[in-house]
């Protein structure tokens, strides 16, 4: 409970639940029970193996020591998912779970908003909310998730319909994170094509076009970024046809810059990659004249920079599994794992999301507690 409901929370926080979760389970036994379960759970199987190729990756990379256990680290989170799969088998604590990350999610848009309003003092400003595109991220998917309660029938339906509008409106209006605009208007299409199939598909893909229209006309502040990110784009345009990487210095230029330089480099070692830890030297050599990055803001493209099309089959890999596996579980979950699914992979679109501390631990988290569910339970024999 307390690793869920940190997620939307500054990062200390869920540091120290994940360290408390991963001593209890190490010390719950059953591992013979939990082997099974490990066994019967293709997402648990293919997550594991994409945790041992970065390891793997280790062993051949191009970066120093210091720079491969830097990103190792990073994706050890891995460990995580599987270890909720076959640990988390209990339907009770599995739904205490969900609803503590739904309320922690709540607690963090109270706190944002209590910041646009003036009623943080200064100097907690900084730290009382999460970065904007962790925090964008997350409260994106839990607008998404309390917007699909409030189709299921009971008496806190208009509740949950309130506090989606209220969390879509922090991320559109309060926020300034660019990818989170993008997952909400991805998740409103989803939401659509779960209700209603094709035709919600249409539905939601038109009313993902007047929330756009909307905020990014009557919305200041995603008014701006969207202002932003189209200046970007032309500079971007402006810098190439004249040879000048100086005005490519913004947003969006960069990460522009950052992935054609990313792919020259996996064109070198295009089957394995570099191996872990690797881009920070890689884009040296690559681009020695450029804006320097250890991180091409692509999950895609620095999965493959480091394992190679190896690791970014493994990468998709474990979508696949993770949705297909969802398929098994009561709607209303199985609809929350999608829409994990669709965040995150709308997301790595425009940042390393996996790679990244929060929007990461999110992804193995959520799953590895909804998925749990999609194991036979079996019976748990002490060993």
């Amino acid at each position: 409970m307390l690793l869920a409901f940190t997620l939307s929370l500054p990062t200390a926080s869920g540091s120290v639940a994940a360290v408390l979760f991963l001593a209890a389970w190490l010390l719950s036994g059953g591992w013979r029970w939990q082997w099974l379960r490990w066994r019967a759970s293709p997402t648990a199987i293919w997550a594991t193996a994409l945790l041992l190729m970065f390891l793997l990756g280790m062993t051949y990379s191009s970066g120093t020591h210091a720079q491969q256990a830097d990103v190792m680290g990073k994706y050890a989170k891995l460990l995580l998912l599987p270890v909720l799969i076959v640990a988390v088998a209990d339907d009770t604590w599995r739904q205490r779970a969900l609803r503590a990350f739904l309320w922690g999610a709540v607690l963090a848009s109270a706190m944002s908003y209590a910041r646009f309003f003036g009623w943080v003092p200064q100097r907690w400003e900084a730290s009382i909310v999460q970065g904007h595109i962790h925090f964008g991220t997350i409260e994106a998917f839990a607008a998404f998730a309390f917007a699909r309660m409030a189709f299921e029938p009971g008496r806190r339906r208009v509740l949950w319909a309130v506090l989606a509008a209220l969390l879509a409106l922090d991320v559109l209006y309060v926020g300034i994170a660019r990818t989170g605009y993008v997952i909400v208007l991805a998740l409103v299409v989803l939401l659509g094509a779960q209700r209603l199939g094709f035709k919600g598909l249409v539905a939601g893909g038109l009313t993902a076009l007047l929330i756009a229209g909307v905020a990014f006309t009557a919305f200041p502040v995603a008014r701006m970024r969207m202002e932003q990110g189209v200046q970007n784009l032309r500079q971007y345009q402006r810098a190439e046809a004249e040879h000048d990487s100086a005005l490519a210095d913004t947003s969006w230029g960069l990460r522009l810059q950052f992935w054609t330089n990313t792919l020259h480099i996996i064109e070198q070692h295009p089957v394995i990659g570099n191996g872990t830890g690797s881009m920070d030297l890689q884009y040296t050599r690559v681009a020695p004249h450029d804006p320097h990055t250890a991180n091409p803001h692509n999950e895609y493209l620095n999965t493959t920079e480091q394992l190679g099309v190896i690791g970014l089959l493994l990468l998709l890999g474990l979508a696949v599994a993770a949705w297909r596996d969802a398929r098994g579980l009561p709607r209303l979950e199985r609809d929350f794992a999608w829409g994990v699914l669709v965040t995150i992979g709308v997301g790595s679109l425009f940042n390393s999301l996996l790679m990244d501390v929060n929007e990461g631990r999110f992804l193995v988290v959520m799953v590895g507690i909804l998925l749990a569910a999609s194991v036979s339970k079996g019976r748990r024999t002490e060993t």
